[in-house]
This record gives C-alpha cells, sequence and structure tokens, in this order.
C-alpha cells in the first residue's frame, strides 16, 4: 500500500498545519470551500472531515480501503470527531478555559473505520486486514460540537479545531479488537462455505450484524446488513465504539487519567474470557453471606452497598463503584448488582442514561441513526447476583453468581423504538405537558423544597418498559434546568423497569 506524494507529510509538517488550526472554526479554515455545498443542502455527512482532509490538509477526499496519509513513512489513517462538554459537566467548566476546560470534554460519537469486506477468503488474517491497516496508526483532529440540538451543516462552520492526537492501541486493546474483528471474520466464512449462491448468501446474513453485536468489545458494525428498497444490500462498516473512544478522548485531554486509573489486575479480551473469569469467582464464592466474603476478602469497612464492595474486591482491584473499572467502562459494560429474594422477585428500576434532547428536535433524525439507539447497541449488563434472605440484617444475604445479558433486537426494535417514537411525537405535536399532582382535596401537592410536584407526560413505568424520570438531588424551581417545548423539569433520564430486568434474569443462566 502507498500513498500519493500530496498525502506525504513528516510530523514537523502535521504539528505546523494542525497548530496553525487550532483554535480555528471549521469555516475559518475552509480554504477549499467545503461549506459552500451546504447551500443546496444543509444534511450533508462528514463535512468536518472533508474540511479537515481537502481544506486543511489539501488532498482530495476518496472513499478506498487504503490509509489517508503517511507521515515519517508510517501509513497513517486521519480521522475528524466531534466532542462536547456533557451537559453534567456544564456547571463545572463555568469559568474555565483552556487544558482546565477540555479535561471535561468527551467522545459525542463513535469513530468508523472502514467497510467490512465480504470476501473472507482475502481477509484471513487480522495484521493484514483493512481494518488494522487502518485503525493501527489514528491521526485524530478534535472538533467541539457546541451545541445540544442538531444543526445543520452550515452550523459546523462555527465549530472549533481543539487538539489533536496520535493514537495507537496498547497490546491489550489490540487483543479485543483483534478478537472482535475475527467473530466478524469467522461468522461471515462460515456463511461463505455453506452457501456459495450469491442471492442465497445475502438472505442468510441479513441481521447478522445484531447477531453478533452481543459478543464484541471495542468495534460495532453499522449500519445493520439488510436488503434495500432497491432490492441491493445495505453492508456495515466497522466502527469504534462510543464508549472506546470517549476513553480515547478523556485519556488525551485528562493527561493525569492513567495515574488514577482504576484497571483489573487480569484484563480479558473477549466476552469468554470474561465470562471464565466470573464462573472460577462463582465457584470460589457462592452461597458466602456478606459477613463470611467480608472476612475472606479482608474487608474491614461497612457501608449501604457492601455487595458491591464484596464483588470490587472479587476482581482485586479497589474502587467505591464497579463502573469506575475502566475495563468495564471502555467496552460499554454497565456492572449492576441485583438483589433477589429467594424466589428471584423485587428488582428495582434501573436508571441509565442521560437524555439530550437534540435528536427529539429534529424531524428526519432517523431511530437507527440515534443516539439512544446506539447506547441500547452498544451497552450491556453484567450482574453480580445476591439473595437477601432476611431484610433487616444484610449481613446475611448470600453471593449466588453472575448473570450477563445484552438487550436483543426485538427489545430495542419494539420497545425503546415505541419509547422514542412515542416522547418524539409528544414534542412535535405540541402535547407535551406538565402534570401536577393533587391532594384528595384538589390543591396541588408541595413538596420538602417548597415547589409544585409533578413531572412531564413523558413514558411512564406503568406502560413502558424504557422510560423517563427526572434526577437531580433535589427537586426546586431552580434544579429544573431541562426546557422541552418550553416547560421546564429536571435533567431526564432513561430508565429500564425492574420487572423487565427480574424476567429477563429469570430467563437467563447463571455464568
Amino acid at each position: 500500500m502507498a500513498v500519493t506524494d500530496d498525502r506525504k507529510f513528516t510530523k514537523a509538517q502535521i504539528y505546523d498545519i494542525l497548530e496553525n488550526a487550532k483554535g480555528k472554526t471549521l469555516g475559518e479554515v475552509d480554504k477549499s470551500r467545503q461549506f459552500d455545498r451546504t447551500k443546496e443542502s444543509e444534511k450533508i455527512t462528514g463535512i468536518a472531515g472533508d474540511v479537515i482532509e481537502q481544506s486543511v490538509f489539501g488532498y482530495e477526499r476518496d472513499s478506498d480501503q487504503e490509509c489517508d496519509i503517511e507521515i515519517d513513512g508510517v501509513l497513517t489513517e486521519l480521522k475528524t470527531t466531534g466532542v462536547r462538554i456533557p451537559k453534567g459537566d456544564l456547571k463545572s467548566v463555568k469559568g474555565k478555559t483552556g487544558d482546565a476546560y477540555n479535561v471535561y470534554l468527551a467522545a459525542k460519537e463513535g469513530i468508523s473505520i472502514t467497510g467490512v469486506t465480504f470476501e473472507p477468503t482475502i481477509q484471513t488474517d487480522f495484521n493484514t486486514s483493512h481494518f488494522w491497516e487502518k485503525s493501527e496508526h489514528l491521526l485524530i483532529v478534535f472538533y467541539e460540537y457546541k451545541s445540544y440540538e442538531v444543526v445543520p451543516a452550515s452550523g459546523y462552520s462555527q465549530f472549533p479545531i481543539v487538539d489533536y492526537c496520535y493514537n495507537s492501541f496498547s497490546d491489550e486493546e489490540k487483543a479485543k479488537l483483534q478478537n472482535d474483528w475475527e467473530l466478524v471474520r469467522d461468522h461471515l466464512q462460515k456463511v461463505y462455505e455453506e452457501y456459495p449462491d450469491t442471492a442465497m448468501r445475502n438472505e442468510q446474513l441479513v441481521g447478522f450484524t445484531h447477531v453478533l453485536r452481543p459478543n464484541l468489545l471495542l468495534i460495532e458494525l453499522v449500519p445493520g446488513f439488510k436488503r434495500k428498497a432497491t432490492g441491493s444490500y445495505q453492508k456495515p462498516r466497522y466502527r469504534l465504539k462510543k464508549t472506546f473512544v470517549d476513553y480515547i478522548v478523556r485519556g488525551h485531554f485528562d493527561k493525569s487519567r492513567t495515574q488514577n486509573e482504576i484497571v483489573l489486575k487480569d484484563s480479558f479480551s473477549s466476552f469468554a474470557q470474561l465470562d471464565a473469569r466470573c464462573h472460577a469467582l462463582s465457584l470460589q464464592y457462592k452461597g458466602k453471606t456478606i459477613a463470611e466474603l467480608k472476612e475472606m476478602l479482608g474487608i474491614t469497612t461497612s457501608t449501604k452497598d457492601m455487595a458491591a464492595i464484596c464483588v470490587i474486591r472479587m476482581f482485586g482491584t479497589d474502587c467505591k463503584k464497579l463502573n469506575q473499572i475502566s475495563d468495564f467502562a471502555k467496552v460499554g459494560i454497565i456492572a449492576k448488582t441485583i438483589t433477589i429474594t429467594p424466589q428471584g422477585g423485587r428488582t428495582e428500576d434501573m436508571k441509565l442514561k442521560h437524555i439530550d434532547f437534540e435528536e427529539w428536535a429534529d424531524r428526519e433524525a432517523d431511530f437507527e441513526d440515534s443516539d439512544v439507539y446506539d447506547y441500547f447497541c452498544e451497552h450491556s449488563f453484567l450482574c453480580p447476583i445476591f439473595c437477601e434472605h432476611d431484610s433487616n440484617d444484610q449481613s446475611k444475604t448470600t453471593f449466588e453468581g453472575f448473570k450477563r445479558f445484552a438487550f436483543d433486537d426485538d427489545f430495542i426494535e419494539n420497545e425503546v423504538r415505541r419509547t422514542w417514537e412515542d416522547s418524539r411525537k409528544l414534542i412535535h405535536t405540541n402535547k407535551l405537558e406538565w402534570e401536577y399532582l393533587y391532594d384528595k382535596q384538589g390543591n396541588k401537592r408541595i413538596n420538602n423544597s417548597g415547589a409544585c410536584m409533578g413531572a412531564p407526560n413523558f413514558p411512564k413505568s406503568s406502560d413502558y418498559k424504557v422510560f423517563f424520570r427526572g434526577g437531580a438531588d433535589v427537586s426546586t424551581d431552580k434544579s429544573r434546568t431541562e426546557c422541552v417545548n418550553g416547560i421546564r423539569m429536571l435533567p431526564q433520564f432513561f430508565w429500564l423497569k425492574g420487572s423487565y430486568i427480574a424476567d429477563k434474569l429469570q430467563e437467563i443462566s447463571y455464568i
């Protein structure tokens, strides 16, 4: 593989080019007038990347499965991606600039690498695959998506170029990427061997991306493989998960992260390896009470959530919360201890994700391209299960083992889509309302903070498995910082109904 001379740079040249661009908006560096195209169309996918490639670096964009540029003789893929301050951190960055501000930046989306090659006979080795050739050495340019609403393509001209980084994956990360890629390769090879006829093979491949999704750690396959109305087939690309890109972004802007990072002593390169480790821990600790676990694991303190502390120690690490473990965070694993009764019941509703309403305002947004769709596709749950034998004595609660599950296609297509569509309909038809709570006398109920009790008429747990609920330390008029259709409310979160979790866990065997 080779690149043309106009794509060859030295590291010193890269430094001069990007240092000169930093701090300027995409519009200010657009020498090739990419934004002129927005006069004809306000929806142009990848316009930020077009500006960086054609205006900042000065070469024409292409769709070849080869690396974009060469830096000091090293083939490198150039990627442009958006970063943004999460809404929950807006208070923390108030008045801050420079590095003190940038340390709060997070990934806005995943990073697309290359198309899946549907010729397994020529893509059998990971180290020579198009995927690894294009991801081994990345030059990532970050621009700040300074909006919490969907902006037209022309709006990108106001977004500033924040910084850039050279990214090479660690041996542990490469092992995870290789395992993911080989899972895809092995699946495709099997289908090609069993179905030599192209038409039959394509029909067998429909939906294969959803089949593989629960077993992929760092990559996802988007869009799904399916037949289009034209009769041709929509084929997926390899994309680094948003959770993984977020890990890269935060590591770049927070140089001290690695010093404070919570990692497992023994990591895993596949879900199969994680399952094997969980199984071994179950064999060692199953049936032990929390009192016995504390003694076995050398825990001398007592907290409200002793179950989670015990699990953290089982994994040989030390932190306050399971989800602080970076090995889980960057692959999209939500670790959540579940306490059940001996009959398997009583699971609480589970708080998931803060809702960013930018996509709700966009009438053209597609569900499969939405942030909420990505969230439910990317994340899976690792659930250490405890059984409560005496509600008045936590020390008698016993550890039962681990269960792991991902959201299946039916759940996403039916339950998540239903919540997405019904909530958007309320906004787009101006039927979103504030529903006050009243006492028996018909008076508005007032909470301890002096605010009227109530909530917007978004999907509720009484009718939905995925529902909305506000979240804040206190509910006051001042803490109602979210505003949708002129209605002020607490920041809204997606929640998962407890009965769904309980039913799901009943269906799944222990690891």
